[in-house]
C-alpha cells in the first residue's frame, strides 16, 4: 500500500520521505471523522465536515506535490490551511477545532522546519487563535466556557506538533541511517564480489598450468621436457596453495581465532628464506634486488618469525609483481628502538614500479580491496595479501605504512616489535641441514586417501622409513594393538571413515600398554585453525603437520621425534 500510495499519488515528490504515512493517516482520520458525524449529528454537518476532511486531503497532496520547495512556502502553507479550518470551526460553533488543530498539527509535521521554525509557527498560530477566540468565540457557549474550550484543544494541538515533530526526526534520523546501511552493505557486497571475481581468476590460473602442463609431462619422450614441466607445476602448485592460505589467514584473523606463535629464530635466515622464495621472480625479470640489513640487529631473537617473513613476502611480491624489468627493489632492516630487552624492528621495501595514488592509498589495506580494479586484470592478485599484512603488524604491536606517487614507485613500511634471546648465535647450520639415515624405524600412517599415503611415503623413502598405512582409525588401532613395539610414531589423519583420528587417539591412548601412553601421535590434516590444533593436542596428540606437506616441517617432526 505504502508503495502504491508513493509511486501513483506523490509521484516526484521528494519533499518528505513519509509522505505516504501521514496520507493513511489523514484519510483514516477523515473517514472516522465523517462516521462518528454521521451517527450523532444531522445530515448537514456530516455533509461539511466530509468535505472539508476530503479538502484538508487534497491539500495535504498538493503541498507534497508543489515544486515549490522553499521555506517559506513550507511554513506558509500549513499555516494558512489551519487558519481556514479554525474559521470553519468557528462558524459551525466551536465543534471543528479539535478536528482542525489535529490536521494542522499533522501538515506542519510534516515539513522540514528546523526547530526554530516549529517554534515559530506554534507560537504565530498561538496569537492568532487568541485573536479569533477573543473576537468571534465569546457569544458561542458563554465567554468563560469559550475560552477553556478551545485553549484546551490548543493545548492538545500543540502537544501534536511536538510529538509529530520529534516523530519525524527520529524517522528521517533512521531512514539516513539506513541508508548508510545500505550504502555501506552495497559497497561491501560489491567490493566481494569484485574479491570472489579476482579470486576465481587466481585459482583458475595457476590450476590451468597445473593441469596443462601435466599433460605436457605425460606427453612428452625428452626427460628434460618433462622436468621443465615438473617444475611449472611445482611453481604454479606453490602459487595456488599461497592462495588458499591467505584465504584461510584472513578467515581466521576476521573470525578472532587467528594466535601468533613465539620462537627462537635467526633474522639472517629469515631474510635468507623469503630471498630464497622471491628470487625466480626476480630474475624472470631481470631486476636489480639489494639487500640492507643493520648489524645492531640481534642475530638471534623471539617473535613469529614465519608471520615476519609472510609480511616481507607480501610487500616484495608486490614489489616485484608491481616493478617493470630491469626495475630496482631494495630491502632494508633497522633496528628502531630498544626498550627493557623488547626490540623495534624497522622493515622497509622500495621499488620503482608504477606508483599508487592518493586514493588509491585510503583503502590499499582493506580487505578484498586493491588499489585499483584494473591492476587486478592487469597483474592479478586477491587483494588480500596487504589487509593480512597489517592484521599482522598491528598483531605484533606495530604499525605499516606508504609513500607512494602514481608512476614514480613505491616505499612499503612496517615495524615489529619482539623479544631479545639469551642464546648465542639455535652456528650457520642448522639440524635441517645435516642428512639423517633411518633405516630401522617404523611409522604408522593413517590416512584413507591412496594419493596422501603415496606423497608421504614417496617423500620419506630417502630416510630409510619403514611406512606401513592403515586406511582409517579403526584399522590404525587395531594394528598398533596387536604389535604396539614395531611403530617408532604414527602420523593420524584426523577425518576418516569409520573412526576418525581424534577417536583412534584416544582408544590408543587408553589401551593398557605402557607403550601406547608415549608414542607420539602426529596429527596429518589439512584443519589448520587453532582451535583445530587445540583439538588434536586435547585428544592426546603430541603435535600437528598442516596438509598439503612441506618437506621442510614434516623432517623437522621426524627429527623432533625420532632423533
Amino acid at each position: 500500500m505504502i508503495s502504491f500510495i508513493r509511486k501513483n499519488i506523490f509521484a516526484g515528490a521528494k519533499k518528505n520521505a513519509f509522505a505516504p504515512h501521514v496520507f493513511l493517516t489523514l484519510c483514516v482520520y477523515a473517514i472516522t471523522v465523517s462516521a462518528y458525524t454521521g451517527l450523532f449529528f444531522d445530515m448537514h454537518t456530516t455533509i461539511v465536515r466530509t468535505i472539508v476532511s476530503i479538502l484538508v486531503v487534497v491539500a495535504y497532496v498538493l503541498f507534497e506535490r508543489s515544486p515549490l520547495e522553499s521555506a517559506v512556502i513550507a511554513f506558509a502553507s500549513p499555516t494558512i490551511i489551519i487558519l481556514l479550518l479554525t474559521g470553519a470551526a468557528i462558524y459551525f460553533e466551536g465543534d471543528f477545532l479539535l478536528f482542525a488543530y489535529a490536521n494542522g498539527a499533522a501538515l506542519i509535521s510534516l515539513t522540514y522546519i528546523k526547530p526554530k521554525g516549529v517554534r515559530a509557527y506554534i507560537i504565530l498560530t498561538g496569537v492568532i487563535h487568541a485573536v479569533i477566540i477573543f473576537a468571534f468565540g465569546i457569544n458561542l457557549l458563554g465567554y468563560a466556557f469559550t475560552m477553556i474550550y478551545n485553549y484546551l484543544y490548543f493545548m492538545v494541538a500543540i502537544a501534536l506538533n511536538f510529538l509529530a515533530y520529534t516523530f519525524c526526526k527520529i524517522y528521517a534520523q533512521n531512514l539516513d541511517d539506513l541508508t548508510k546501511a545500505r550504502n555501506d552493505a552495497f559497497q561491501a557486497s560489491l567490493a566481494k564480489g569484485t574479491f570472489l571475481s579476482n579470486m576465481s581468476h587466481e585459482l583458475r590460473t595457476p590450476m590451468n598450468a597445473i593441469i596443462g602442463m601435466a599433460t605436457v609431462g605425460k606427453m612428452s619422450d625428452d626427460i628434460r621436457q618433462a622436468h621443465y614441466a615438473l617444475d611449472k607445476i611445482e611453481n604454479a602448485s606453490t602459487h595456488l596453495l599461497g592462495i588458499i592460505n591467505d584465504v584461510l589467514d584472513i578467515s581466521k584473523i576476521e573470525s578472532g581465532k587467528f594466535e601468533l606463535s613465539p620462537v627462537e629464530f635467526r633474522f639472517e635466515k629469515l631474510i635468507s628464506r623469503v630471498i630464497d622464495v622471491i628470487s625466480f621472480r626476480v630474475d624472470e625479470k631481470k631486476q636489480h634486488f639489494s639487500v640492507e640489513i643493520d648489524e645492531h640487529i640481534p642475530p638471534v631473537l623471539i617473535g613469529d618469525d614465519q608471520r615476519i617473513a609472510q609480511i616481507i613476502t607480501n610487500l616484495l611480491g608486490n614489489a616485484v609483481k608491481f616493478t617493470p624489468d630491469e626495475g630496482s627493489i631494495t630491502l632494508r632492516a633497522k633496528l628502531l628502538d630498544e626498550v627493557d630487552d623488547i626490540y623495534t624492528l624497522l622493515i622497509v621495501v622500495t621499488d620503482s614500479g608504477i606508483g599508487i595514488s592518493p586514493e588509491q592509498q585510503s583503502h590499499l589495506f582493506q580487505s578484498f580491496q586493491q588499489a585499483d580494479n584494473k591492476i587486478a586484470r592487469t597483474y592479478g592478485g586477491t587483494g588480500l595479501g596487504l589487509s593480512i599484512s597489517k592484521r599482522l603488524v598491528e598483531m605484533m604491536d606495530g604499525e605499516i605504512w606508504v609513500d607512494s606517487e602514481l608512476g614514480s614507485g613505491s616505499t612499503f613500511s612496517f615495524t615489529v616489535k619482539v623479544k631479545s634471546c639469551a642464546l648465542e648465535d639455535p652456528g650457520d647450520d642448522t639440524p635441517g641441514d645435516v642428512p639423517v639415515d633411518y633405516h630401522g624405524k617404523c611409522i604408522l600412517l593413517a590416512e584413507d586417501v591412496d594419493i596422501n599415503r603415496e606423497i608421504v611415503i614417496s617423500l620419506l623413502a630417502p630416510t630409510g622409513i619403514r611406512v606401513v598405512s592403515a586406511e582409517n582409525g579403526a584399522i590404525a588401532v587395531e594394528m598398533f594393538t596387536k604389535s604396539p613395539g614395531m611403530y617408532n610414531m604414527i602420523f593420524m589423519d584426523v577425518q576418516m571413515p569409520e573412526m576418525d583420528g581424534y577417536e583412534a587417539t584416544r582408544l590408543i591412548r587408553a589401551l593398557d600398554i605402557p607403550y601406547a601412553k608415549i608414542i607420539p601421535i602426529i596429527a596429518m590434516t589439512a584443519n589448520v585453525f587453532r582451535d583445530d590444533i587445540e583439538r588434536c593436542l586435547a585428544s592426546g596428540m603430541n603435535g600437528h603437520l598442516g596438509k598439503p606437506i612441506n618437506f621442510e616441517h614434516l623432517m623437522d617432526v621426524v627429527r623432533k621425534y625420532l632423533g
